[in-house]
């Protein structure tokens, strides 16, 4: 995601079919501004210019930025939703330190090949010397329900949603990890805060209308 190669695939596989304003992408990568400079393309009425932005912020943006493309979550276009969710992920995948972020990735990697023990022993040490990177907190997270440890894990989320208050997907997972609980009252909170947070996300709301019918309330108010 950091690279100009990756570009085309990354409009391929997250966007296909919508397009960016290629002469402003061009000059973007051209002269490199500041991230907080291109903020205000967000405000274009052009789909096209607002995509740009948001390619451009996921490219060369840092945790500063994690603000103003959540935001982009709340766009009437699916494409820029689509693509600002894409970028935040990216970017908070690369929050800690040069060496931090491999050491993420080793962890990610045990956790598809199932060795989800090794990646809490790996992701509890990524933590302890990088406390405020707050993707490793996530990650950790998962991996402790992976391994059956969901009281542990809720610590670990809402410790990721404390540095990370954009966390859409530590929101989520609270709210699961609470149902696993029991706790569903809890969950109901972390449920409708990550959908404030990306109002978007598609398991969601039937996830809010099932813990409300469980708890005998209204399943047809707003979240």
């Amino acid at each position: 995601m950091r690279y100009e190669a990756t570009i085309e695939g990354i409009l391929r596989r997250v966007i296909p079919g919508a397009g960016v304003e290629r002469t402003l992408l061009d000059n973007l990568l051209r002269d490199r501004p500041r991230p907080e400079s291109v903020i205000s393309l967000l405000g274009s009425a052009q789909p096209e210019s607002v995509r740009t932005a948001i390619l451009y912020l996921g490219l060369y943006g840092s945790m500063r930025e994690s603000a103003v493309l959540a935001l982009c979550l709340h766009h009437e276009d699916p494409s820029v939703v689509r693509l600002a969710e894409h970028c935040l992920w990216s970017i908070w995948m690369q929050g800690g330190s040069e060496q931090g972020n491999r050491r993420l990735a080793v962890a990610i990697g045990c956790m598809k090949t199932g060795a989800d023990h090794e990646a809490v022993e790996l992701l509890s040490q990524l933590v302890a010397d990088e406390p405020s990177f707050a993707e490793a907190h996530f990650q950790r997270g998962l991996a402790l329900c992976s391994v059956g440890r969901p009281a542990e894990a809720v610590l670990a989320y809402r410790q990721a949603l404390r540095l990370n208050p954009y966390h859409f997907g530590a929101a989520a997972a609270l709210g699961h990890a609470y149902v696993e609980l029991g706790n569903l009252a809890a969950a109901l909170h972390y449920y409708r805060q990550a959908l404030r947070i990306h109002p978007r996300l598609e398991d969601l709301p039937q996830a809010i209308r099932q813990v409300e019918s469980a708890l005998g309330l209204r399943t047809d108010q707003q979240p």
